[in-house]
């Protein structure tokens, strides 16, 4: 009598841990952008958007000021990220504290969760938190210009005088044209808010360089009209 109910206790302990394991939902893949909706459990500044990108390896993250960059890496449930690197651009206080806020969750962040609605909740020692939603794509406007311009994307309008600038989070920039009056047709045409600068090698072309701050420049993809 004992060796049977024994056994059936084994088998009852071994069907409850086939049935966890079948129950437990696999770790989200991290892959694509994202928007912070909440950070540490204490919101965010409404305007702009926080955005966290991921690709092969490497994050990428806005506050609205500055750049944050690093590599991650995945395991399952896990996660590591950083060292990160950011561009030293001035903004308000609440925006420049919002981004150092940022810049240490996710250094600190190691786990790796799914949340209600697709989003992803990334959680570390010392109340790091961030909630992620998948950034909604932005629909291209009238003359606007798709850009992959190293692991940042815009939506891009020049004109003669100016460039609207589209990022990831919605919010757009103008960026006014250096020395729009009386420029070689066939020179550069560089336009710039002190923060970002765009530069189109000759009028209406396509070869087209992206610098945020001071960072060297990097080359833009062209990914439509």
């Amino acid at each position: 009598m004992k060796f049977q109910q024994g056994l059936s206790l084994i088998l009852v302990a071994v069907a409850l841990a086939a049935c966890a394991a079948v129950s437990a939902p696999a770790p989200p893949g991290l892959a694509g952008q994202w928007r912070v909706e909440d950070l540490d459990g204490r919101g965010v500044l409404d305007r702009p958007s926080l955005t966290v990108a991921f690709a092969d390896g490497r994050v990428s993250a806005s506050g609205g000021c500055n750049r944050l960059s690093g590599a991650y890496e995945q395991s399952g449930a896990r996660i590591r990220i950083g060292p990160l690197v950011s561009t030293r651009m001035a903004c308000s206080p609440a925006l420049m504290e919002q981004e150092r806020r940022l810049a240490a969750s996710l250094q600190a962040v190691d786990a790796v969760a799914a949340a209600e609605g697709g989003a992803v909740r990334l959680s570390g020692p010392g109340g790091a938190s961030l909630l992620l939603r998948p950034a909604d794509p932005v629909p291209a406007g009238p003359g606007m210009t798709n850009l992959r311009c190293g692991d940042e994307d815009f939506q891009v309008r020049f004109t003669a005088t100016e460039a609207q600038v589209r990022g990831p989070g919605g919010t757009v920039e103008t960026l006014l044209r250096l020395n729009a009056q009386g420029t070689d047709p066939e020179a550069p045409r560089i336009f710039t808010n002190g923060r970002m600068t765009f530069t189109q090698e000759i009028e209406g072309g396509r070869v087209i360089s992206f610098a945020r701050g001071r960072m060297a420049p990097v080359a833009c993809e062209v990914r439509g009209g």
